[in-house]
């Protein structure tokens, strides 16, 4: 018997929903801790997840995408030892930015 993978069974409203329930989670975490950088780019993650599947929705993939850029660019700000989200923080700019100007 083979396992399944981790989107295997699940709809894409299943997916939808999880997505909003995830993102809820890290504005409130972003909200009472606006310092942390692991928040901030979990949430540009599920941004850049949601500007995917918005599709051929130019105006609203732009959008998540400038939301996710801002979310990096504030992980990037802060002063805290957290290396990790700032490398990833880092590099998710420069992957936003090839997105943008892919899509003009």
């Amino acid at each position: 018997m083979q396992g399944k993978g981790a989107d295997q069974g699940i709809s894409q409203g299943e997916r939808v929903e999880s997505r909003i329930k995830a993102q809820k989670a890290f504005r409130e975490a972003v909200k009472f801790r606006p310092n942390l950088g692991s928040a901030w780019v979990n949430l540009a993650l599920l941004l850049l997840s949601e500007g995917k599947e918005m599709g051929n929705d130019v105006s609203k993939v732009e959008d998540a995408l400038k939301e996710a850029r801002g979310c990096c660019e504030r992980a990037l700000g802060m002063d805290n030892e957290d290396e990790r989200s700032r490398a990833l923080a880092n590099k998710l700019i420069g992957d936003i930015d090839s997105m943008m100007r892919q899509a003009k």
